[in-house]
């Protein structure tokens, strides 16, 4: 009862005070009303330390392209006397919380929260880090209301991030597979996978700007229309009896019904930067031939290709692109190959 309170009197707060609220009941997770507003980058978005606000966007924005950033970097607005950020940031969608790290030496996330948005088709998660703290009653289990107050701004990390660029990283997306302790423990790594399957490695995101921006200009007016707005860089096909977590957990992503008929395989299209958006499951009755654990390309989009220097669902070169070692190891997570 008291925290359905607090959470309704943050939500109050949240619409209020800081005109959250977007089309479809989405909230943006801090109190900065910049992107609303439609204001540049720089007024919401926190820069790495080379000082270009690109870099704190989704993509490949860091190392001059080469290396991937999962999600925003959004800066606070208001500071204490010491410099730290006093922002608090709010659940964007109602859910439920599936992870709750507290230990900042734990992760590169430092403390973060994961919520299940698990009233949306698709389901999907998001994922709030590098907090200074964790609000009260936010643990594992409970359901929160869109715009309660999951924490406070911060800095935490397994490494070092000066107050001067302190900030909230906020993701969106899907876990990959249910056992993604047995794929860790396959990779002898040597050290504990304190996150289970809500790991950062078990995880492949959207981009959070983008989908706002479109729901704001109504293109889409939900997640499930914006994974068909996006397009697919490659279509993949994976020869399997098998029903993957994936699947289970996401069924609204795919194409057609399989139950009560003879599987095959999987043909699966992917995003930009590794979301299996889609899959089209593929029957006996239809002789596309091949062998049960065959994995090979079926379509690609060579202009997408060409425009992406880190992430590649695909290695460009030869005569024809090759599935990448980071695809690769996405498909051992869904399906548990070895």
């Amino acid at each position: 009862m008291y925290l359905r309170l607090v959470q309704r009197l943050a939500i109050g707060a949240a619409v209020l005070l800081s005109q959250l609220c977007l089309q479809a009941g989405l909230i943006w997770p801090t109190p900065n009303s910049a992107f609303q507003k439609g204001q540049p980058i720089e007024t919401f978005i926190q820069a790495t330390a080379s000082g270009v606000p690109e870099s704190g966007l989704f993509g490949c924005v860091r190392n001059g392209g080469g290396r991937f950033h999962e999600g925003l970097d959004l800066f606070p607005v208001d500071r204490d006397r010491r410099g730290e950020p006093t922002d608090a940031v709010y659940a964007v969608l109602p859910g439920r919380i599936v992870h709750v790290s507290k230990t900042a030496g734990h992760s590169s996330y430092g403390r973060y929260i994961v919520v299940e948005h698990d009233q949306q088709v698709p389901a999907f998660h998001t994922l709030y880090a590098h907090l200074a703290s964790i609000g009260t009653g936010i643990i594992v289990g409970a359901r929160v209301d869109s715009g309660a107050k999951l924490g406070i701004m911060g800095r935490s990390a397994s490494y070092s991030i000066p107050s001067s660029r302190a900030h909230l990283h906020f993701e969106m997306g899907f876990r990959l597979t249910n056992d993604f302790q047995g794929w860790y423990d396959r990779q002898k790594f040597g050290s504990k996978n304190r996150h289970g399957m809500w790991n950062g490695m078990n995880l492949v995101s959207i981009n959070p700007l983008d989908f706002y921006e479109s729901i704001r200009q109504g293109q889409v007016s939900n997640l499930y229309e914006y994974l068909k707005l996006i397009p697919a860089i490659a279509r993949i096909r994976v020869q399997t009896a098998d029903v993957p977590d994936f699947v289970k957990a996401y069924p609204a992503l795919v194409t057609r019904p399989y139950v009560g008929k003879q599987l095959v395989a999987w043909d699966i299209a992917f995003s930009q930067y590794g979301v299996p958006k889609e899959w089209t499951p593929r029957f006996a009755e239809e002789a596309i031939g091949g062998r049960l654990g065959d994995v090979k390309v079926l379509a690609y989009s060579p202009t997408l290709l060409k425009q992406q220097n880190c992430r590649r669902v695909l290695d460009v070169g030869g005569t024809k692109p090759k599935i990448s070692s980071g695809t690769l190891s996405t498909l051992k997570k869904l399906f548990g190959f070895n």
